[in-house]
């Protein structure tokens, strides 16, 4: 887990983007300094500023949400 952020390896996110719907869950693979490296159930990779990534629970229609299991 990286200090301060919530945020660890196998960790799953969920686009808040409206068009979306609820169908992008990407899972975190490898996380970096500014960028996390996510892929969907695909194998597709994406880049995602960890700015973007929110993990307090609030809801918003952009960025990323942690998914509590």
């Amino acid at each position: 887990m990286i200090a301060g952020t919530g945020l660890k390896v196998g960790d799953r996110i969920k686009d808040n983007d409206p068009r979306m719907g609820t169908a992008r869950v990407l899972q975190i693979f490898e996380i970096l300094p500014h960028i996390v490296l996510a892929e969907n159930v695909v194998g597709r990779v994406f880049r995602i500023l960890r700015r973007r990534i929110h993990t307090d629970g609030k809801p918003r229609r952009s960025g990323f949400d942690l998914l509590v299991e």
